[in-house]
């Protein structure tokens, strides 16, 4: 059961690598971001869909190749990546001068798995066969993915499914803005609906838009 279990898998990889170097680095300001203290980018730059990839904590397929070629550590099949937050609560504050700092781990999926694939492939100079490349991917099923029940066993399925509900970290805001600018247009767009139930329950308001 303890493989359903993936908060458990996170924190287990966290703690045994505390000490080990993250996978990259991510600074993030209130106009910018940067990687690895590298160029500057802008939140609506196309480099920052990284940001989304961090977001909702899957290994970022586009950026493989170049990871590939910056030897970029992955630690048991999963990136970890130490976010740097220097952004204030308050737009109005300025920027922190010791940032919030916390490490978070991409795991992979299919699409970066055959990612993965490919790209060894290419080393070997494209000599393996579609057939070549199934086989591997089916053998990395078999070692990583949890063992299969095959057994029609409805308690056991409902067990896995509460499990792997429960320990599942929730999708965390954007990195590209602070929650608190989030929670503000959240409660902008309130309160332009209860203005809009306000004047339709208003006879006088609806009245008056009413044509002759």
């Amino acid at each position: 059961m303890a493989v359903y279990n993936t908060s458990r898998f996170i924190n287990g990889l966290l703690k045994s690598h505390e000490n080990s170097p993250p996978s990259f680095t991510v600074r993030l300001y209130r106009e910018h971001w940067t990687l690895n203290s590298g160029s500057k980018f802008l939140y609506n730059n196309p480099t920052a869909s990284l940001l989304d990839d961090i977001r909702t904590r899957h290994i970022p397929v586009d950026f493989l190749e170049l990871f590939d070629a910056a030897r970029v550590p992955f630690y048991e099949g999963c990136l970890i990546v130490e976010l740097l937050d220097y952004r204030p609560a308050k737009t109005t504050d300025p920027e922190l001068d010791h940032p919030e700092a916390s490490r978070v781990v991409l795991t992979p999926n299919d699409e970066s798995r055959w990612t993965d694939i490919c790209l060894m492939n290419q080393k070997t100079g494209l000599t393996w066969t579609d057939a070549d490349s199934i086989e591997l991917e089916a053998r990395l099923l078999m070692t990583t993915a949890p063992p299969l029940c095959l057994e029609p066993n409805l308690h056991f399925t409902r067990i896995v499914n509460a499990t792997q509900r429960a320990t599942t970290p929730p999708v965390p805001p954007s990195l590209k803005r602070k929650a608190s600018v989030l929670d503000q247009e959240a409660d902008e767009v309130e309160k332009a609906r209860r203005v809009k139930i306000t004047q339709f329950m208003n006879p006088r308001i609806r009245g008056a838009t009413v044509p002759t």
